[in-house]
């Protein structure tokens, strides 16, 4: 678990703007925060090196907390991941649990539960954000260009496996695959073959019945050649994918859905998709989000140094990708 100083940077600020009553005063009126060496430190000093240091960091902590849980309040999804997540941290580290918290930043789970909870609502809010921005019309195009019923098959596998003594290499696997399409062009039975030759273990006791799936439910290559056969046509040509050469036989086939029973659906697509072509979204998106609930940065510093934030995550984003 990852050391979180902003948790103790936050108690500590707490701490030094609290700390006045009864304290002893400099000439300038600030109080003294700790006397070392003959020389008196203020809390206004302390405090000015922590918000160069950290400010920012526990000020957008701060705002995202406040706007979130107005739009996320109660909401029992981000509650159960919470939830699950520390009892998850808690089976993988129960014989020192106590322990693993404080050396993490944490002074009770209480302390954690905000910060997965931070974490969890910052997913969702990125997410719906995403969502939000995603049009009627791109919604119709993706549903007539990709939409379709869903479709059953049945498949044989052929794995290449250089590893073991008995395993094939690819063009051992592929010229297996082409003599198993030849019996099935001489009239044999798929099912059987598939009992007796299929690698996957999973679908070769019921002929390598694969059951009904819809785009997107399997690698590209086996989906596109499935998708392309007629009901109870099998594939002339092995069909290779990262598992090895696949026989496919299509045997059914359902109508294309109503738009109105998939739009949710195609929409959960296309904001998959734009998250995984475009990260800067989850920067970008909260800086939206903080703005439209009227972020109004006082402090010039502060001002500065949130842009720079901003800029230095897009820019680390930028040249990893």
């Amino acid at each position: 678990m990852k050391k979180k100083i902003i948790t103790l940077t936050t108690a500590i600020i707490c701490i030094l703007t609290l700390c006045g009553c009864g304290n002893a005063k400099l000439k300038d009126g600030s109080e003294v925060a700790f006397k070392v060496n003959g020389e008196n430190f203020s809390s206004e000093k302390i405090y000015k090196k922590l918000k160069s240091k950290y400010g920012v960091s526990v000020m957008v902590d701060m705002i995202d907390s406040e706007i979130l849980n107005t739009i996320y309040k109660d909401n029992e999804t981000i509650e159960k991941q919470v939830k699950n997540q520390i009892e998850s941290l808690k089976q993988q580290y129960s014989d020192n649990w106590d322990t693993v918290l404080k050396s993490s930043g944490f002074d009770g789970e209480d302390e954690l539960e905000d910060y997965y909870k931070l974490y969890f609502q910052r997913a969702k809010a990125v997410d719906d954000y995403v969502k939000d921005s995603i049009k009627e019309d791109e919604i119709k195009k993706y549903y007539n260009e990709n939409a379709a019923g869903d479709i059953s098959a049945k498949h044989i596998l052929i794995k290449v496996d250089t590893t073991s003594d008995n395993g094939l290499t690819d063009e051992e696997a592929k010229e297996k695959a082409k003599n198993i399409i030849k019996k099935l062009n001489k009239g044999e039975d798929f099912d059987t073959l598939a009992k007796e030759n299929s690698d996957d273990t999973g679908s070769k006791e019921n002929g390598g019945d694969l059951g009904y799936f819809n785009k997107g439910d399997m690698v590209k290559e086996f989906e596109e050649a499935a998708y392309s056969l007629k009901v109870n046509e099998y594939t002339k040509e092995p069909v290779k994918t990262t598992y090895g050469y696949h026989i496919i036989l299509k045997t059914g086939e359902k109508k294309k859905p109503k738009y109105k029973d998939i739009k949710t659906k195609i929409i959960e697509t296309l904001a998959n998709n734009r998250l995984e072509d475009d990260k800067t979204i989850n920067v970008t998106a909260l800086d939206d989000i903080r703005q439209k609930y009227g972020l109004k940065i006082s402090d010039s510093k502060l001002k500065s140094e949130y842009k720079k934030y901003i800029q230095t995550q897009l820019d680390e984003i930028n040249k990893n990708n």
